[in-house]
């Protein structure tokens, strides 16, 4: 893991951010070469021990995928011709390379959390009295979930390859965000109202998020 620097036309100041990749420096785009050498010297302890605290990633046996908080085999078959799932196991052609079977496993899982959002989120929104305006899934290095000002909510597709209590949390959390806007007392009583567990999915999160990974490792 390094440091990668991300430059952003809007961005106005120099900051860091740690993510399960590493750490990246992001900056305005104009910022000359000199004062990005200069930063990334003065921080050079802070940037090792950062990256040193970020958690290694066990990896999973050869032939298993992440689903649901659970490892399931991946089984290449010569008489498969796409990404399927067959509620006990993932199936894949048997010529696929790695690129070709981690994106198609990717838009399998973006496929899946559409469907399981929308049906969980219909209940949060009977509990609370409101409703998304359009839901989307990301695929954000450091955020699970976001609500903007319209209405719009935003989950991260990792969430699928975590226990569905996890994901459940996450929904709940930004739709009631449509209620407050804010991470106020008042948001944090209406989460608990919906989610009592809020505690213990925060923790797995915060234990376990890294591993959330979109990829097979051998």
């Amino acid at each position: 893991m390094t440091v990668t620097v991300i430059r952003h036309k809007r961005r106005k100041r120099a900051a860091f951010y740690v993510t399960t990749e590493g750490v990246e420096l992001r900056i305005p785009a104009r910022l000359p070469q000199r004062v990005v050498d200069a930063i990334l010297r003065d921080h050079a302890d802070w940037i090792e021990a950062r990256l040193a605290a970020i958690p290694q990633v066990s990896p999973l046996p050869d032939n298993r995928l992440f689903y649901r908080g659970d490892t399931l085999p991946l089984i290449r078959s010569s008489s498969t011709r796409s990404f399927t799932y067959d509620g006990g196991k993932f199936l894949c052609p048997v010529h696929w390379d790695e690129t070709t079977l981690r994106d198609a496993y990717e838009r399998w899982l973006r496929e899946e959390a559409l469907r399981h959002v929308t049906e969980r989120a219909a209940r949060y929104e009977r509990l609370l009295g409101v409703r998304a305006t359009n839901i989307r899934i990301g695929h954000q290095k450091t955020r699970w979930g976001s609500c903007s000002s319209t209405g719009t909510i935003s989950i991260n597709v990792r969430l699928m390859l975590a226990p569905p209590e996890v994901l459940d949390y996450v929904i709940a959390h930004e739709w009631a965000h449509l209620v407050h806007f804010d991470h106020s007392k008042s948001f944090w009583s209406t989460v608990e109202s919906v989610y009592p567990n809020v505690a213990w999915a925060k923790d797995w999160l915060r234990q376990n998020g890294h591993t959330l990974r979109i990829k097979k490792t051998n």
